[in-house]
């Protein structure tokens, strides 16, 4: 090998080894160089939080039972948003449609049926036994 050879593998061998290069590597699986961050960014004193969901959401409970609807008034509110678990009982086998959500929960004979969602559309929505169509009560989100 001559020495103008030598003096030129060696800055590329040298840039090479610098960048991490190598022929067996695969580029879609090579982690990137971290970001720096600005200046504010690193001396801010307050952390940032996600939000966090609403800690306890709204449990709708509600009895079936000798063809009467109990434990629940003809209208329940709840805040856009908000968790809400509608769990429900029978003594016979049922199932309950909440209209809007289009959502559905069977309810065994004697055993209880639930459903938990986010009631993220506004408006009223009925609840009822669906084969029936016995009201159970009005969901109000706003």
């Amino acid at each position: 090998m001559t020495t103008l050879s030598r003096n030129l593998l060696l800055p590329v061998a040298l840039i090479a080894v610098l960048s991490g290069c190598s022929a067996d590597a695969d580029p879609d699986t090579a982690a990137p160089a971290p970001a720096a961050a600005p200046p504010s960014a690193m001396t801010s004193a307050e952390p940032t939080a996600a939000p966090s969901p609403t800690p306890t959401g709204t449990v709708i409970e509600v009895g079936y039972a000798g063809g009467e609807v109990t434990g629940v008034g003809p209208r329940v509110e709840v805040p856009l948003g908000e968790t809400v678990v509608f769990r429900m009982t029978s003594d016979v086998v049922q199932e309950v449609h909440i209209h809007g959500y289009d959502l559905y929960v069977d309810l065994p004979a004697g055993g209880t049926g639930e459903v938990e969602f986010t009631a993220d559309i506004p408006g009223s929505f009925e609840l009822e036994l669906h084969g029936s169509g016995q009201p159970i009560t009005q969901l109000r989100v706003a």
